[in-house]
Order: C-alpha cells, then structure tokens, then sequence
C-alpha cells in the first residue's frame, strides 16, 4: 500500500498509540482514493448488471489486479471483466472460504455492494480484524447520476463525516456552499428504470437456471423472476392508474397552498428500516406518524404520504392509511400519493418526516424543516429536528442554512462518485486516478 493510503487506516483510531488530531483533510473521495491506489482488489457480491465489471475494467486499466467471488447464477452472469470464484458451499463454510481467500492473494481492499446482507456481514468482520479496508457501494444519497462509496460502512454505519473532512481550495467558511459542488458533477445514464429492469431480468433469470450449480445459496429477497416480472408489471400499470389524480393532486398542494407535512416511505423491508430504526415495518411508522398528526398537529393542517417509486408493484399502504385516518377522524385532511414530484412536494411542506430516506437529502437542500425517526447520517445538530415527533408540528425549525449548506458540500464529496448503477455495460466511468 502506497505511503498516501496512510491515513485511510480504519482500525488507527483504536490503536493504543493514535492520537486524536481531528478528522484528516482530502480533497477527493477517501475509499475512491484507497480503491484507485490498490494493487489487488477483491469484489464480492454486486447490485444487479455490469456495474462492478465496470469498476473492474477502470481498475484493470490502471494496472491492478482484480478477482471476484460469485455466490449464484446471477452474479457469475454479471461477471464478464474477471474469471469469477465460484463459491457454492453452504453459508457455514463462508468465513472459512473467504479467510483463505485473504491468506492466498492479499488483496489490498475489499469492495462490496450491500453492507447488510449475510455474506457481507462476515467479510467486513473479518476484513475489520486484520486492518484490511473495506469499500462499501450503494446507491447514491443523492440521486441520479450518483453512488455511494465508503470506507467501512454507508448511512447508519457510516463514519465517513466523522473521521475525514472535505477540503477545497474553493470553500470559505461561512459562505453557503453552491449544489453540486465544486465541480462534481452526476453521471445520469438515459432511460435508468429500463436499463434496471433489464439488468435485474437476466440477473434473476440466471440466478434460477443457475440454482443446481449453487444449492445452498441464501438470497436476500425473493429470488422468483416470474414474480418480479408480475411486480414490475402491475408497477407500470399501477403508475398509470394514479398519475392524473395524483398530479391534481400536486398541482393543488403547490398551487392551493393548504398547510402540510409530507411523509415519503421507505421501500417495505428496506434495511434502512430492519436495521436503522425502532419500526418493525412501515406500518408501524405510519401508525407512530398518524396517531402523533391526529393528536398535535395544527387542525387546519393536512398530511400527505408518499409511496415509495418501487414499491408500486407491491400491495402498498394505501387502504392502512385509509383506516387509520378513519379511525382517527382525520380522513379529509389525510392523502396518499403514489406518483409525484417527491423534491417539489417537500419544498413546499411545512416540514418532512422520514425514517431515513433520501428524500431527507432533498428536504435539506431546500430548507425544509426535517425531522428523522431512524438513524441518519444527516441527523445532526441544527440540520434536523432534535425533539420528539409530538413536539416537530408546532416547534419544528428550518435547518440552519450555512450548516446544511456545508454538510451537503462535505457528504456529497466525501461519499459520492458520479456514476450511474444501473448504466449499460459499455459506458466509461469517468473517475480519474489521483
């Protein structure tokens, strides 16, 4: 590992000989920065689609070593850049599996996609007693044309803001930061939902005709593509049913200015709420946010959710939250949303509430007062309400404009790389070697 890897160190801040001298300064992204100066780099599993046979090639094309370990049929059919290592033992044999896998090459880093599902769990374990870093990729906090990538861990895990800071030759303190910032532009891929829904077509599809040669593989959703073909499918059909209504319904929001709070949903079973917050589901979170609106609220006041854009296929929210707002006696100043312009609704909401979504993200941008009922990254000292959820409808604050400013300049630059998940398999990366 080169000398400038130095400070990329995970582990130093448990060394009994580190002394604390505040978060380092870099200039670019610190796991772009460790992935971009390793010799040999190790992928595990990736999101569906060539993304990580992308990551590869740009490696590959600067001289480093590159293997992957494929765990099911769709992962060995994304895997075109590097001859895959197949592993299809049962999940007890993994760590055993992975250690040797570390002890015979030594890669340098380890890049995942995912830093919750099971495989993963164990390597960032095991990468974590060694001293060996981890690059964990998701998708983008701010969205499109961004991922995320980091050292160790992403949103609740993440402690990226803590150990690092942004420094630029161009910021000044105490002067709002302008968005994006500073140069780092989206690379938006055109037509994304279809190029997902293709990619995520073949990836399942093999991931089933490839089942007898991985028996023990344990999928972290469903693995039936005949049921995300009906998904996708009644998704469509879905956004096509509500789109006027739900554009009326905007318009009226925006235009009417009634007083509301907006609540955009999570993904049902998204980790952000398993792993990142006190709700079993969204239902209870709706339950928590209703009962809370009934009781607090200002009674001129409406409350408008959101379902979130891939979750049109699923049974969703709607008739539950018909029933409580019943239940509650607030059922004509409660609305359900499946389609609209998320940002714009948040914009113009008198606060928004959410678990942790990246609807959060955009509530900052534009100022809007915010309250985060799970763990965030962004929920922080004068960017997000600090009291209960009884108290944010009368007590709630705009976020500090500086502050917010700042952290969204520091967060996007320390935590995003511009790309496109879900972009072709023939589109370049435009990531520079530092």
């Amino acid at each position: 590992m080169t000398e400038r890897l130095a400070f990329l160190d995970e582990q130093k801040f448990a060394r009994p000989d580190f002394v604390d001298t505040g978060p380092a300064a870099t200039s670019s992204n610190p796991a772009l920065l460790c992935l971009s100066s390793a010799r040999r780099v190790l992928f595990l599993q990736g999101p569906v689609g060539p993304f990580f046979d992308r990551v590869a090639r740009w490696l590959l094309a600067g001289g480093t070593e590159v293997r992957r370990v494929v765990f099911q049929g769709g992962d060995e059919n994304d895997c075109k850049a590097v001859r895959p290592i197949r592993f299809n033992g049962p999940a007890s044999v993994w760590p055993t599996f992975f250690a040797e896998q570390l002890r015979r090459w030594k890669p340098d880093c380890i890049v995942l996609f995912g830093q919750s599902r099971q495989y993963h769990k164990v390597a960032i374990e095991r990468a974590r007693a060694i001293d060996l870093p981890v690059v964990v990729t998701e998708e983008g906090y701010f969205r499109p044309g961004y991922v995320t990538m980091e050292l160790g861990g992403v949103n609740g895990y993440s402690t990226t803001l803590d150990r690092y800071t942004w420094d630029s030759s161009d910021a000044q303190p105490g002067v709002p930061v302008r968005t994006p910032p500073f140069g780092l532009r989206p690379d938006i891929s055109p037509s994304h939902f279809q190029k997902m829904a293709w990619h995520a077509t073949q990836h399942y599809a093999a991931m089933k005709l490839q089942r007898d040669s991985y028996p023990d593989y344990q999928h972290h959703r469903c693995d039936d593509p005949f049921f995300y073909g009906r998904y996708w499918a009644k998704s469509w059909l879905r956004k096509g049913l509500h789109r006027s209504a739900d554009r009326r319904l905007q318009r009226w929001l925006i235009d009417s200015r009634p007083p509301y709070f907006f609540v955009p949903l999570q993904l049902e079973g998204d980790y952000q709420i398993t792993q990142h917050s006190s709700f079993s589901s969204n239902f209870a979170f709706i339950l928590r946010v209703m009962r809370s609106f009934a009781e607090h609220a200002p009674k001129e006041s409406h409350l408008v959710f959101r379902q979130h854009p891939h979750a049109r296929g699923g049974p969703g929210h709607s008739n539950f939250i018909g029933e409580v707002a019943a239940d509650l006696k607030i059922a004509s100043r409660v609305h359900h949303m499946v389609e609209g312009d998320t940002p714009d609704i948040a914009e113009h909401s008198l606060g928004t509430i959410v678990i942790n979504s990246t609807v959060g993200l955009q509530a900052l941008e534009r100022c809007v007062p915010l309250i985060v009922l799970g763990d965030s990254l962004y929920k922080r000292p004068h960017l997000t309400f600090s009291g209960d959820l009884d108290e944010f409808w009368l007590d709630r604050q705009r976020p500090d404009p500086v502050v917010t400013s700042l952290f969204l300049a520091q967060l996007k630059n320390l935590t995003q790389v511009p790309a496109s998940v879900y972009a072709s398999r023939t589109e370049p990366l435009s990531w520079s070697r530092n």
